[in-house]
Protein backbone atom coordinates (compact mmCIF):
# COMPACT_ATOMS: atom_id res chain seq x y z
CA UNK A 1 0.00 0.00 0.00
CA UNK A 2 2.12 2.82 -1.22
CA UNK A 3 -0.53 5.60 -1.32
CA UNK A 4 -1.88 7.58 1.55
CA UNK A 5 -4.48 6.37 3.29
CA UNK A 6 -5.94 9.73 3.19
CA UNK A 7 -6.74 8.43 -0.07
CA UNK A 8 -8.90 5.96 0.54
CA UNK A 9 -11.87 5.24 2.37
CA UNK A 10 -12.09 5.92 5.79
CA UNK A 11 -11.06 2.87 7.60
CA UNK A 12 -10.73 2.74 12.10
CA UNK A 13 -8.79 -0.69 13.59
CA UNK A 14 -10.08 -1.28 17.13
CA UNK A 15 -8.27 -3.11 19.61
CA UNK A 16 -10.31 -4.34 22.40
CA UNK A 17 -10.61 -6.95 25.23
CA UNK A 18 -11.05 -7.03 28.89
CA UNK A 19 -8.48 -4.89 31.68
CA UNK A 20 -5.09 -6.89 31.91
CA UNK A 21 -4.70 -8.93 28.35
CA UNK A 22 -2.36 -6.79 26.78
CA UNK A 23 -4.23 -4.03 24.78
CA UNK A 24 -1.67 -1.54 24.69
CA UNK A 25 1.10 -3.83 23.67
CA UNK A 26 -0.76 -5.20 20.53
CA UNK A 27 -1.70 -1.63 19.76
CA UNK A 28 2.08 -0.59 19.76
CA UNK A 29 3.04 -3.26 17.48
CA UNK A 30 0.41 -2.65 15.26
CA UNK A 31 0.80 1.26 15.11
CA UNK A 32 4.72 0.34 14.35
CA UNK A 33 3.88 -1.97 11.54
CA UNK A 34 0.81 0.12 9.82
CA UNK A 35 1.91 3.20 10.33
CA UNK A 36 -0.68 4.53 12.77
CA UNK A 37 -2.04 6.38 15.05
CA UNK A 38 -3.56 5.16 18.99
CA UNK A 39 -6.59 6.61 20.13
CA UNK A 40 -7.63 5.47 23.78
CA UNK A 41 -10.74 4.57 24.68
CA UNK A 42 -10.82 4.11 28.41
CA UNK A 43 -13.24 6.36 30.14
CA UNK A 44 -10.22 7.13 33.37
CA UNK A 45 -6.83 7.64 31.17
CA UNK A 46 -8.59 10.94 30.12
CA UNK A 47 -7.90 12.13 33.71
CA UNK A 48 -4.33 14.21 33.85
CA UNK A 49 -2.62 12.88 36.80
CA UNK A 50 -4.57 9.69 37.71
CA UNK A 51 -1.44 7.78 36.34
CA UNK A 52 -0.75 4.84 37.86
CA UNK A 53 -4.00 4.09 38.69
CA UNK A 54 -5.42 3.55 35.30
CA UNK A 55 -1.85 1.98 34.14
CA UNK A 56 -2.04 4.70 31.63
CA UNK A 57 1.57 4.00 28.95
CA UNK A 58 3.86 6.38 30.43
CA UNK A 59 5.46 8.27 27.69
CA UNK A 60 8.78 6.52 27.13
CA UNK A 61 6.91 3.26 26.52
CA UNK A 62 5.31 4.40 23.58
CA UNK A 63 8.24 4.00 21.38
CA UNK A 64 7.20 7.73 19.32
CA UNK A 65 3.60 6.57 18.60
CA UNK A 66 1.42 9.55 19.24
CA UNK A 67 -1.20 8.69 21.72
CA UNK A 68 -4.39 10.84 21.63
CA UNK A 69 -7.18 11.37 24.36
CA UNK A 70 -5.07 10.55 27.46
CA UNK A 71 -4.46 13.55 29.81
CA UNK A 72 -7.33 15.60 28.29
CA UNK A 73 -9.06 16.53 30.85
CA UNK A 74 -7.76 18.89 34.17
CA UNK A 75 -10.61 18.93 36.44
CA UNK A 76 -13.25 17.19 37.80
CA UNK A 77 -16.05 17.63 34.71
CA UNK A 78 -17.73 14.41 33.87
CA UNK A 79 -16.12 12.66 30.31
CA UNK A 80 -18.84 10.75 28.69
CA UNK A 81 -19.94 9.33 25.50
CA UNK A 82 -20.71 11.97 23.89
CA UNK A 83 -17.64 13.83 24.40
CA UNK A 84 -15.26 10.74 23.60
CA UNK A 85 -17.23 10.29 20.15
CA UNK A 86 -16.45 13.90 19.75
CA UNK A 87 -12.94 13.88 20.45
CA UNK A 88 -12.33 10.70 19.24
CA UNK A 89 -14.17 11.64 15.82
CA UNK A 90 -11.69 15.05 15.35
CA UNK A 91 -8.53 12.74 16.44
CA UNK A 92 -9.19 9.75 13.77
CA UNK A 93 -10.14 13.11 11.27
CA UNK A 94 -6.73 14.09 11.96
CA UNK A 95 -5.03 10.88 12.22
CA UNK A 96 -6.04 10.59 7.63
CA UNK A 97 -5.22 13.97 7.25
CA UNK A 98 -1.34 13.09 8.12
CA UNK A 99 -1.82 9.80 5.75
CA UNK A 100 -1.57 7.38 8.90
CA UNK A 101 -4.26 4.83 9.85
CA UNK A 102 -6.79 5.76 13.05
CA UNK A 103 -6.12 2.88 15.73
CA UNK A 104 -8.80 2.75 18.60
CA UNK A 105 -7.01 0.96 21.76
CA UNK A 106 -8.98 0.36 25.19
CA UNK A 107 -12.11 -1.53 26.95
CA UNK A 108 -14.45 0.72 27.32
CA UNK A 109 -16.83 -1.20 26.01
CA UNK A 110 -19.59 1.44 25.58
CA UNK A 111 -17.36 3.69 24.00
CA UNK A 112 -16.36 1.40 21.10
CA UNK A 113 -19.50 0.83 20.27
CA UNK A 114 -21.22 4.12 20.17
CA UNK A 115 -18.45 4.65 17.27
CA UNK A 116 -20.22 2.47 15.53
CA UNK A 117 -23.73 2.96 16.44
CA UNK A 118 -23.80 6.04 17.73
CA UNK A 119 -25.72 8.04 20.32
CA UNK A 120 -29.67 9.34 20.20
CA UNK A 121 -30.35 12.64 20.73
CA UNK A 122 -30.64 13.85 24.45
CA UNK A 123 -33.79 14.52 26.00
CA UNK A 124 -33.97 18.28 26.99
CA UNK A 125 -35.85 17.63 29.98
CA UNK A 126 -35.18 15.11 32.98
CA UNK A 127 -38.25 13.96 33.97
CA UNK A 128 -37.08 11.21 35.94
CA UNK A 129 -33.39 10.45 36.85
CA UNK A 130 -31.73 7.14 37.70
CA UNK A 131 -31.64 8.21 41.64
CA UNK A 132 -35.75 8.13 41.76
CA UNK A 133 -35.59 4.86 40.07
CA UNK A 134 -33.38 3.21 42.26
CA UNK A 135 -35.10 4.24 45.47
CA UNK A 136 -38.52 3.08 43.60
CA UNK A 137 -36.68 -0.52 43.56
CA UNK A 138 -35.45 -0.70 46.51
CA UNK A 139 -38.92 0.29 48.31
CA UNK A 140 -40.76 -2.18 45.97
CA UNK A 141 -38.63 -4.21 44.23
CA UNK A 142 -36.36 -4.52 40.77
CA UNK A 143 -39.67 -7.00 39.25
CA UNK A 144 -41.78 -3.82 39.03
CA UNK A 145 -39.61 -2.03 37.06
CA UNK A 146 -38.91 -4.89 34.78
CA UNK A 147 -42.76 -5.78 34.63
CA UNK A 148 -43.19 -1.43 33.90
CA UNK A 149 -40.36 -2.08 31.03
CA UNK A 150 -42.01 -4.91 29.40
CA UNK A 151 -45.23 -2.82 29.55
CA UNK A 152 -43.98 0.03 27.66
CA UNK A 153 -41.95 -1.75 25.37
CA UNK A 154 -41.78 -5.40 24.71
CA UNK A 155 -39.76 -5.39 21.65
CA UNK A 156 -36.67 -4.12 23.31
CA UNK A 157 -37.55 -5.72 27.63
CA UNK A 158 -37.90 -8.78 25.30
CA UNK A 159 -33.86 -9.08 25.55
CA UNK A 160 -33.50 -7.70 29.41
CA UNK A 161 -33.08 -9.81 31.91
CA UNK A 162 -34.93 -9.69 34.86
CA UNK A 163 -32.17 -8.86 37.27
CA UNK A 164 -30.50 -6.37 35.12
CA UNK A 165 -31.36 -3.30 37.07
CA UNK A 166 -28.68 -1.38 34.84
CA UNK A 167 -30.43 -1.87 31.60
CA UNK A 168 -34.13 -1.49 33.32
CA UNK A 169 -33.33 1.57 34.62
CA UNK A 170 -31.31 3.22 31.91
CA UNK A 171 -34.59 2.08 29.59
CA UNK A 172 -36.80 3.61 31.90
CA UNK A 173 -34.91 6.70 32.64
CA UNK A 174 -35.21 6.78 28.10
CA UNK A 175 -38.53 6.34 27.76
CA UNK A 176 -39.64 8.74 30.38
CA UNK A 177 -37.39 11.30 29.53
CA UNK A 178 -37.86 11.21 25.73
CA UNK A 179 -41.79 10.17 25.83
CA UNK A 180 -40.82 7.27 23.43
CA UNK A 181 -40.11 3.42 23.97
CA UNK A 182 -36.14 2.78 24.31
CA UNK A 183 -36.63 0.52 21.00
CA UNK A 184 -37.96 3.54 19.30
CA UNK A 185 -35.33 6.05 20.60
CA UNK A 186 -32.47 4.07 19.60
CA UNK A 187 -33.23 4.10 16.24
CA UNK A 188 -32.55 7.76 15.95
CA UNK A 189 -28.84 6.88 16.93
CA UNK A 190 -26.23 8.69 15.00
CA UNK A 191 -22.43 8.78 14.30
CA UNK A 192 -20.14 10.92 12.81
CA UNK A 193 -18.14 7.82 12.19
CA UNK A 194 -20.82 6.94 9.72
CA UNK A 195 -18.74 7.03 6.69
CA UNK A 196 -15.64 4.53 8.65
CA UNK A 197 -15.25 0.74 7.95
CA UNK A 198 -14.08 -0.78 11.04
CA UNK A 199 -12.09 -3.59 11.51
CA UNK A 200 -12.09 -4.85 15.09
CA UNK A 201 -9.47 -7.29 16.68
CA UNK A 202 -10.20 -8.33 20.23
CA UNK A 203 -8.01 -10.19 22.54
CA UNK A 204 -8.85 -13.08 24.75
CA UNK A 205 -6.58 -15.71 26.81
CA UNK A 206 -7.88 -18.65 29.46
CA UNK A 207 -9.67 -17.06 31.68
CA UNK A 208 -7.12 -18.60 34.87
CA UNK A 209 -4.16 -16.95 32.96
CA UNK A 210 -6.25 -14.02 32.62
CA UNK A 211 -6.39 -13.45 36.40
CA UNK A 212 -3.45 -14.16 36.83
CA UNK A 213 -2.06 -11.12 34.76
CA UNK A 214 -4.48 -8.93 36.38
CA UNK A 215 -3.25 -9.96 39.70
CA UNK A 216 0.26 -8.86 38.46
CA UNK A 217 -0.69 -6.12 37.19
CA UNK A 218 -1.89 -4.76 40.77
CA UNK A 219 1.11 -6.15 42.53
CA UNK A 220 2.83 -4.27 39.86
CA UNK A 221 0.84 -1.24 40.33
CA UNK A 222 1.36 -0.72 44.29
CA UNK A 223 5.05 -1.53 43.45
CA UNK A 224 4.95 1.84 41.51
CA UNK A 225 3.52 3.79 44.24
CA UNK A 226 -0.47 3.73 43.63
CA UNK A 227 -0.85 4.62 47.49
CA UNK A 228 1.36 7.49 47.69
CA UNK A 229 -0.43 8.64 44.24
CA UNK A 230 -3.80 8.23 45.90
CA UNK A 231 -2.49 10.41 48.83
CA UNK A 232 -1.25 13.13 46.83
CA UNK A 233 -4.52 13.21 44.44
CA UNK A 234 -6.96 13.71 47.42
CA UNK A 235 -4.97 16.36 48.46
CA UNK A 236 -5.52 17.86 45.15
CA UNK A 237 -8.78 17.25 44.14
CA UNK A 238 -12.49 16.64 45.69
CA UNK A 239 -14.05 13.52 46.60
CA UNK A 240 -16.67 13.17 43.51
CA UNK A 241 -13.76 13.81 40.94
CA UNK A 242 -15.19 11.23 38.57
CA UNK A 243 -11.74 8.66 38.48
CA UNK A 244 -12.32 8.24 42.22
CA UNK A 245 -14.57 5.75 41.78
CA UNK A 246 -12.43 3.91 39.36
CA UNK A 247 -10.41 0.48 40.16
CA UNK A 248 -7.86 0.84 42.47
CA UNK A 249 -8.78 4.05 43.67
CA UNK A 250 -12.00 3.83 45.39
CA UNK A 251 -10.52 0.79 47.22
CA UNK A 252 -7.43 2.66 48.64
CA UNK A 253 -9.75 5.38 49.71
CA UNK A 254 -11.65 2.89 51.67
CA UNK A 255 -8.26 2.22 53.11
CA UNK A 256 -7.23 5.70 53.83
CA UNK A 257 -10.61 6.22 55.63
CA UNK A 258 -10.10 3.37 58.42
CA UNK A 259 -12.89 1.09 56.27
CA UNK A 260 -10.77 -2.20 55.67
CA UNK A 261 -6.81 -3.34 56.40
CA UNK A 262 -5.04 -3.06 53.80
CA UNK A 263 -4.55 -7.15 53.03
CA UNK A 264 -8.52 -6.63 52.26
CA UNK A 265 -7.27 -3.45 50.23
CA UNK A 266 -5.32 -5.34 47.76
CA UNK A 267 -7.50 -8.36 47.87
CA UNK A 268 -10.56 -5.57 46.81
CA UNK A 269 -8.63 -4.60 44.18
CA UNK A 270 -7.68 -7.57 42.79
CA UNK A 271 -11.35 -9.42 43.07
CA UNK A 272 -12.94 -6.34 41.33
CA UNK A 273 -10.18 -6.37 38.56
CA UNK A 274 -11.08 -9.90 37.67
CA UNK A 275 -15.03 -9.04 38.15
CA UNK A 276 -14.26 -6.09 35.54
CA UNK A 277 -12.59 -8.11 33.05
CA UNK A 278 -15.68 -10.74 33.25
CA UNK A 279 -18.34 -8.02 32.64
CA UNK A 280 -16.03 -6.56 30.03
CA UNK A 281 -15.78 -10.31 28.15
CA UNK A 282 -19.36 -10.92 28.88
CA UNK A 283 -20.52 -7.60 26.84
CA UNK A 284 -17.76 -8.15 23.88
CA UNK A 285 -18.71 -11.67 23.07
CA UNK A 286 -22.01 -10.35 22.72
CA UNK A 287 -20.51 -8.33 19.54
CA UNK A 288 -20.72 -10.80 16.56
CA UNK A 289 -17.49 -8.64 14.32
CA UNK A 290 -14.67 -9.21 16.16
CA UNK A 291 -12.10 -11.23 15.12
CA UNK A 292 -10.25 -12.91 18.15
CA UNK A 293 -6.78 -13.57 18.91
CA UNK A 294 -5.22 -14.86 21.40
CA UNK A 295 -1.67 -13.02 22.98
CA UNK A 296 1.02 -15.81 20.85
CA UNK A 297 -0.95 -14.75 17.40
CA UNK A 298 0.54 -11.95 16.34
CA UNK A 299 1.19 -12.81 13.03
CA UNK A 300 -2.37 -14.01 12.35
CA UNK A 301 -3.30 -10.40 13.34
CA UNK A 302 -0.46 -8.77 11.11
CA UNK A 303 -2.47 -11.40 8.06
CA UNK A 304 -6.05 -10.22 8.63
CA UNK A 305 -5.26 -6.88 9.03
CA UNK A 306 -3.12 -6.66 5.47
CA UNK A 307 -5.84 -8.52 3.85
CA UNK A 308 -8.90 -6.51 5.46
CA UNK A 309 -6.93 -3.23 5.13
CA UNK A 310 -6.52 -4.29 1.16
CA UNK A 311 -10.18 -5.43 0.89
CA UNK A 312 -11.83 -1.75 2.79
CA UNK A 313 -9.61 0.30 1.20
CA UNK A 314 -9.86 -1.59 -2.34
CA UNK A 315 -13.08 -3.64 -2.38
Amino acid sequence: MTQRLSEFPAVLVQVLGPTGVGKSRLALLLAQKFNAEVISADSMQVYRDFDIGTDKLPLSGRKGIPHHLIDVVGDCSQFNAARFLETAFAAAEAIRKRGKLPLVCGGTALYLRTMIRGLFPQSPSRVVNRRQLQKLAAQQGLDLLWRRLQAVDPEYGAGVNPRDGVRIMRALEIYYNHGAPPSQVFKQSRTPFQSYRFLRIGLTMERSLLYARIDARVERMLERGLLDEVCRLRRRYPPECPPFQALGYREIASYLDGECDWEETVERIKRHSRQLAKRQLTWFRREKDIHWFSLDQEEQVFDLLWTRLEELTHG
